[in-house]
């Protein structure tokens, strides 16, 4: 029994292109459906989704880079402003020890910067693991601008006093070195 596309064919109710085509088809159909491509979406609609994605893509990595690139600038702006306030440290003869996360660092500073340092009229500013020590308004200035950077203030808040201390009577001095 011959099939259906060769009778077709033998009564000349189709050519050899049209079976040609439909053979391709099937066969594409058939492929589609193994590699599971969705065969109700055409190429048109497909294409339009792809370009859609993409730029959706495109906009949110430009979002992503402007974003970046404003943070290194501000940065940048903190940076300079502390280099023109920064003081001079390095005739420093003190040891000033202050916190960087996890690890305690150590900066040499006159008598005065330390007093000062200690009463928090002056604080220490890194940026990049490099210190410098400026006044106070600087550090908030650039605290306000980014959190990129480490502020060290020294707490000057009231602790508050047990009636039970013992130790009560006993002033720590704030320059005390260990």
């Amino acid at each position: 029994m011959a099939s259906l596309q060769e009778q077709l064919l033998k009564a000349g109710l189709a050519n050899e292109k049209q079976a040609k085509q439909a053979t391709k088809a099937k066969k594409k159909k058939s492929r589609d459906q193994r590699k599971g491509v969705d065969t109700g979406e055409s190429a048109t609609d497909r294409a339009v989704r792809e370009k859609q994605a993409k730029v959706a893509r495109s906009k949110q990595l430009n979002a992503q880079r402007d974003a970046e690139q404003q943070a290194k600038e501000k940065v940048a702006q903190v940076k300079q402003m502390v280099e023109g306030c920064r003081l001079d440290i390095s005739d420093g003869e003190q040891a000033y020890n202050f916190v960087d996360g996890k690890a305690i660092k150590k900066l040499y500073v006159s008598k005065e910067q330390q007093a000062s340092l200690s009463r928090g009229h002056l604080v220490i500013v890194g940026i990049g693991g490099e210190y410098s020590v400026v006044p106070t308004n600087v550090g908030e200035r650039a605290l306000q601008r980014t959190e990129r950077v480490l502020v060290v203030k020294a707490d000057n808040a009231e602790q508050l006093v047990d009636d039970n201390d013992p130790y009560a009577d006993y002033v720590i001095p704030d320059d005390l070195m260990w």
